[in-house]
């Protein structure tokens, strides 16, 4: 029973998280931040289970693709079409969230 709310907990928290992102995504905060916040998830993901580790992996795919493109401007902003894109990949996430618990 401990072992199940622990989980609940956590995907609660999980989700709540990449809410929390898309909303820092629509008020426009640095990429440099948004990175930050891909990588915590990243890390939290993976701490799962071994079924995170696809998601893990997408996210870090993300990550680099951001990273490469913004490594000397990290205080920029995405544009609209990347914000976007970001956010639908977000929801995807959150979509395939609960297959992982």
């Amino acid at each position: 029973m401990l072992e199940k709310n622990a989980d609940d907990a956590q995907f609660t928290n999980m989700k709540h998280l990449l809410f929390e992102l898309i909303n820092l995504i629509e008020i426009k905060i640095d990429v440099g931040y948004i990175l930050e916040e891909i990588e915590e998830l990243n890390i939290e993901i993976r701490k799962i289970n071994s079924k995170g580790e696809n998601l893990g992996d997408e996210m870090i795919e993300v990550y680099k693709s951001l990273y490469r493109k913004y490594k000397n401007k990290l205080a920029a902003f995405l544009s609209p079409r990347e914000a976007n894109q970001l956010t639908g990949k977000i929801k995807n996430w959150i979509q395939v969230l609960p297959s992982i618990f």
